[in-house]
């Protein structure tokens, strides 16, 4: 809701938007704004306690030492987060590929526009058209099979990186 109150037509930035011609909510921009405003918790989730317990020891030697910012976070911080990066990310698919509630919002169900998916399936199902929303299911639970693996194989190599 706070998407449609922000960027919604009445709203505060409303008038702006529209004298620009920038649409946000009924359209792509405000489904990946909702999506990832969902989603992105979940590679916060992982990163936090990964960066928390190795410090800022090493980031601050590399300053010290010469490196840029950049250099910091591609030679050093990268490297030491990377598998609590992948599994957020494989976390955030996950919800992504499933995301109903605050997509429902902002997309308008516009159909070949601004549909996802999970929408799909319930116009389809709310048509009486139950062997299309059970296919499109059955393509979401494809992905969802194909999410666990990768959180599977990442887990694995997770424990063997962190192995002595």
């Amino acid at each position: 809701m706070v998407f449609v109150l922000l960027f919604g037509a009445q709203s505060w930035f409303g008038p702006w938007l529209v004298a620009h011609g920038v649409k946000v909510v009924f359209a792509v921009p405000g489904i990946l704004l909702a999506t990832l405003f969902v989603t992105v918790p979940f590679v916060a989730r992982e990163l936090i306690p990964v960066m928390q317990e190795q410090g800022p020891q090493e980031e601050e030697a590399a300053l010290a030492l010469g490196a840029s910012g950049w250099q910091v976070f591609q030679r050093v911080t990268l490297p030491n987060v990377r598998w609590a990066l992948w599994y957020g990310v494989v976390l955030l698919n996950a919800r992504a590929i499933g995301e109903f509630g605050a997509v429902s919002v902002v997309s308008g169900h516009i159909r070949g526009q601004t549909n996802t998916a999970p929408l799909h399936v319930e116009i389809l199902y709310n048509e009486y058209n139950f062997a299309a929303a059970f296919s499109v299911a059955s393509v979401l639970a494809a992905m969802a099979l194909a999410t666990l693996t990768a959180k599977a194989i990442l887990e694995r190599k997770r424990m063997g990186a962190s192995a002595p």
